[in-house]
């Protein structure tokens, strides 16, 4: 198992208008043979929220929190961004798409952000097309 360069996923930016208490926004596709980092949120513009607001990060149809749990209200100020690591036990073993559940009761009044997944794709053991270094003089 070799590791490659990571790969961040992110869906369009999300203004606060949809940003609504117990909205789910699919972050997208992370594919099979990959360990997930992390995930989180990016403010891109200016937010406006009355108090904590905790999203979910975690798998449509499946385990909403399983990546964690961060608070976009710690990064409301445009440019900054909150993450959450869950360890990177997180392996796929298909592809699987992943989630931001706003699970707080305050939503954004404004400003727009962008929610993020981190992985990096493992890849198969190679077979014969690797080198046998013993061979090399």
């Amino acid at each position: 198992m070799a590791l490659q360069t990571p790969v961040r996923l992110e869906t369009a930016t999300i203004a606060a208008a949809s940003l609504t208490t117990s909205s789910t926004h699919d972050i997208g596709t992370v594919p099979d043979n990959c360990v997930v980092l992390a995930a989180g949120a990016e403010c891109v513009s200016a937010a406006t929220i009355g108090g904590a607001n905790a999203v979910s990060f975690g798998v449509t149809g499946g385990d909403t929190d399983s990546l964690g749990t961060a608070d976009i209200n710690g990064a409301k100020t445009a440019g900054s961004s909150t993450t959450t690591v869950n360890g990177i036990t997180n392996v796929t073993t298909a592809s699987t798409t992943f989630t931001a559940l706003l699970a707080g009761s305050n939503a954004p009044s404004a400003g727009s952000y962008k929610f993020f997944v981190v992985y990096v794709p493992t890849g198969a053991t190679r077979g014969a097309d690797e080198v046998d270094r013993d061979q090399i003089d």
